[in-house]
């Protein structure tokens, strides 16, 4: 499948289409990606469902502005023309940080990225608002990877041990640190970014906690007996 046909269909390239959250959905969603799912429960994804009549969705990329499109889907924060900020296929090119990485670093140009992602955000809110939004997001981030790195830290030395098998997904705390920097720590930091306190806590930061916990167990269980792992 090409981008294209991705985002606008095979048949017909429709505007209307791309901009439509469930077309991004179809790779975005999912417990290592909610994207989807983040943005339905934020408050930009309840006023676009309020609002859906109000939504022109067809407008061209160069004509776009906050009194076509009052309530953003996925394609108007990364991708489209808004105001001044001009229209973008690098969806990358507007995001401060790898937030799919277990350990989640700004990317290259972070600066310029947030400025542009900004850009956007000023067509609908003020800066007073756009950077307590963003101070909290970014805030969230050496938390999450506090708790990421001292999980890995754990299985690795168990694993440094001889404690755990040396083989990928062949026993329980492979899955479980998998699923928790994969799953629950992405889904922490998306939710930061996008607005779905749900989706930082219970199914990020909660998530995340059982998991170490569950590590713990494991770790604490296996230390009892001597020697290694046969």
């Amino acid at each position: 499948m090409t981008v294209a046909s991705a985002c606008h269909a095979g048949h017909e390239f429709s505007i209307t289409n791309a901009r439509l959250p469930q077309t991004c959905g179809g790779c975005h969603m999912g417990p290592d990606h909610a994207q989807l799912e983040i943005w339905q429960e934020s408050r930009h994804g309840v006023v676009f469902e309020s609002r859906r009549d109000r939504q022109h969705l067809d407008t061209p990329p160069d004509e776009l502005t906050a009194w076509d499109m009052d309530a953003p889907t996925c394609a108007t924060c990364h991708m489209s023309g808004l105001g001044d900020a001009p229209v973008s296929h690098d969806v990358g090119e507007r995001l401060t940080y790898y937030l799919f990485a277990p350990i989640s670093k700004k990317r290259p140009g972070a600066l310029s990225n947030r400025q542009r992602m900004q850009q956007i955000c000023f067509n609908c809110h003020a800066k007073t608002r756009i950077e307590k939004f963003y101070t909290q997001a970014e805030g969230s981030i050496p938390e999450t990877n506090a708790k990421v790195a001292a999980a890995r830290a754990l299985y690795d030395s168990l694993k440094a041990e001889g404690r755990l098998s040396p083989g990928k997904f062949d026993e329980p705390a492979d899955f479980i640190m998998f699923d928790l920097w994969h799953h629950y720590g992405r889904t922490a930091k998306h939710g930061s970014f996008m607005g779905g306190a749900d989706y930082v806590q219970w199914h990020g930061n909660y998530e995340i906690e059982r998991a170490m916990m569950e590590l713990k167990e494991i770790a604490k269980e296996r230390r009892k007996h001597r020697g290694r792992r046969r």
